[in-house]
């Protein structure tokens, strides 16, 4: 069984009663479809026999007529509101399945990625998933309900001309089966370049500063319409051959007609006959047309099945331990690393090599090291951002792979270089759901010595930041993350160059006021920075080379002891001068 077809099964056992109403709504519609023409037949046969007069008989059936027509057209809507309702909860209870297994799987996926693919297979995969379910799955059920009551009507009104109107339609049948399989082909292509233009959008609009920076509008313009216009010609293959189907379907119609055309010119037919045959011929001529609707439906669905299974599939190798009954909370915050080893895949260095790191709690530590040494990988090894081996990490004595992942991320806040701030206010920013009070708010950005600014703001901390923050400098974009996380109240805060765009006098006076509130607080401070003149208040500082600690102790022990720590001391110095 294909993984659609699975699929489709599975959501029908789990609205089987959903679909039980609609299926009964839907057989009382074709019934009525089926006894009205037969109302009619009668109604126009007892014309004919009165020579057009309308009797108490007539006058009786035309009303019945009528009414069963509304009853009909009643149901019918009744129908649609239960069937297409079940597309509609697949699609919600799809998107937010979809999205709460993203944000379960581990950061290293999103970097193999391309975001704009992903926002595709949200969007455009699932409304094609609730399409299936909901317009698929109606007519599905309509289709077997119209055939099943029209057709032994129609053959006791008369076998051989249903016999062979039903025969026209079989070759139909069989080149509209052989345009499906070309479809599902043509579909694939469609959806997997609807992705791909939908990530160049995303990309360009992240990096519109840099496009505009560099005068390359008119290069990403051209890049863009090559994207573009091969979704173009991939869609509209896919339309042409959708676009075949419809015709073919309207020639069965033709053929339907021709027959019945015969048998009139023939005699073999009664005017009420007559009547019922073009009715029912209607009745089924939609259920047949949208046939090859629904191979196209059908086909986009499974297309789109496979495409969100494959999100699916992807596993978090970070396992989160919450049901662990050893688990604690973090309250000395004492670190130690021993031969902490990590290797990026598909890379032939190791970003962390035998590390071995103590770190007392409640301590100011630097950490610095060149340009690619393994001080971020460790920032957020720290936070199990990365996948460690177990016995490489201990906090509190405890190894870090036992910690609830929330446990563990609650007690530890990383600011990273590249802030991220969400399009909202400032205030929703600073909180992000930590449920403080204002006083709270107010004093953490006292202590990031944003709080002038953000007072002097027309909105103050309503002030909307504007899409990653793109109304406010990098510094403050940085000292209202740094609030962000002091106001979290973390057993262990980690700034990973977290105030590269600040001011140094600032930046000098942040750490002063927050080494003072970290030490009431006891809590330990990692700072991970380029600024040597930032550690000189650190009780112990680590040099990271290649990935391994190679030398340590305070600011003044490196600058007499470390060839390395003096080398950064100097580059600083010049880029000051």
């Amino acid at each position: 069984m294909s993984i659609s077809v699975q699929f489709f099964f599975n959501q029908v056992k789990l609205y089987a009663k959903e679909i039980s109403l609609g299926t009964f709504l839907l057989i009382a519609t074709n019934g009525l479809g089926v006894y009205i023409p037969l109302l009619i037949k009668s109604l126009i046969d007892n014309l004919v026999k009165n020579n057009l007069k309308i009797d108490q008989n007539i006058l009786f059936n035309l009303s019945l007529v009528i009414i069963l027509a509304l009853l009909m057209a009643g149901i019918r809507t009744a129908s649609r509101i239960v069937l297409f309702g079940i597309g509609r909860r697949v699609e919600s209870e799809q998107k937010q399945n979809f999205y709460e297994h993203l944000l379960k799987l581990d950061l290293a996926y999103f970097s193999t990625q391309r975001i704009g693919d992903l926002i595709s297979r949200a969007t455009n995969d699932i409304l094609a998933i609730r399409q299936m379910m909901g317009f698929g799955l109606l007519n599905i059920v309509n289709i077997v309900w119209v055939y099943l009551l029209t057709l032994p009507i129609m053959f006791k009104l008369n076998a051989s001309l249903t016999f062979y109107i039903l025969l026209g339609y079989l070759p139909i049948f069989m080149l509209v089966r052989h345009l499906s399989l070309q479809l599902k082909t043509k579909q694939i292509e469609a959806q997997e370049q609807l992705g791909s233009l939908s990530s160049f959008i995303e990309e360009d609009l992240n990096g519109i500063q840099v496009i505009k920076s560099y005068s390359q509008e008119t290069r990403e313009i051209e890049r863009f319409e090559k994207v573009n216009n091969k979704y173009l010609n991939t869609s509209t293959e896919l339309a042409r051959w959708r676009g075949i189907i419809w015709p073919i379907m309207e020639l069965a119609r033709g053929i339907s007609f021709f027959i019945l055309l015969f048998y009139v010119s023939k005699g073999l037919l009664s005017a009420g006959t007559i009547a019922a045959f073009l009715i029912y011929l209607e009745r089924l001529l939609f259920p047949t047309a949208i046939m090859g609707w629904l191979i196209t439906i059908f086909q986009r669905g499974a297309v789109s099945v496979q495409r969100i299974k494959e999100v699916f599939d992807e596993k978090a190798h970070i396992i989160d331990n919450s049901a662990n009954p050893a688990l604690i909370v973090v309250k000395e915050a004492n670190i130690k690393i021993q031969n902490l080893d990590f290797q990026f895949p598909d890379t032939e260095q190791k970003a962390l090599n035998n590390l071995n790191i103590e770190i007392k709690g409640g301590k100011f530590v630097g950490i610095v090291g060149l340009i690619g040494s393994g001080k971020s990988t460790l920032a957020n090894a720290l936070m199990r951002l990365i996948d460690i081996k177990p016995n490489s990490i201990f906090i509190d004595e405890q190894d870090i792979n036992n910690y609830s992942l929330s446990s563990l991320r609650q007690s530890v806040a990383l600011i990273p270089q590249e802030t991220f701030l969400f399009n909202k206010s400032i205030k929703d920013n600073i909180l992000l759901g930590s449920g403080a009070s204002e006083e709270e708010m107010i004093k953490a950005s006292e202590i990031a010595q944003i709080h002038t600014e953000i007072s002097k703001m027309p909105e103050a901390y309503n002030t909307l930041v504007g899409e990653k923050g793109v109304s406010l400098s990098g510094g403050q974009a940085q000292r209202i993350a740094l609030a962000r996380a002091i106001i979290k109240k973390p057993r262990i805060l980690i700034l990973d160059d977290a105030l590269s765009s600040v001011d140094n006098e600032i930046g000098l006076k942040i750490l002063n006021e927050l080494q003072e509130y970290l030490k009431e607080q006891k809590q330990t401070l990692i700072l991970i920075t380029h600024r040597i003149s930032s550690l000189r208040q650190a009780e112990q500082i680590y040099i990271i080379e290649k990935g391994a600690c190679i030398e340590s102790g305070n600011s003044d022990y490196l600058l007499k002891n470390s060839e390395i720590y003096q080398k950064l001391w100097k580059k600083q110095l010049t880029v000051n001068a």
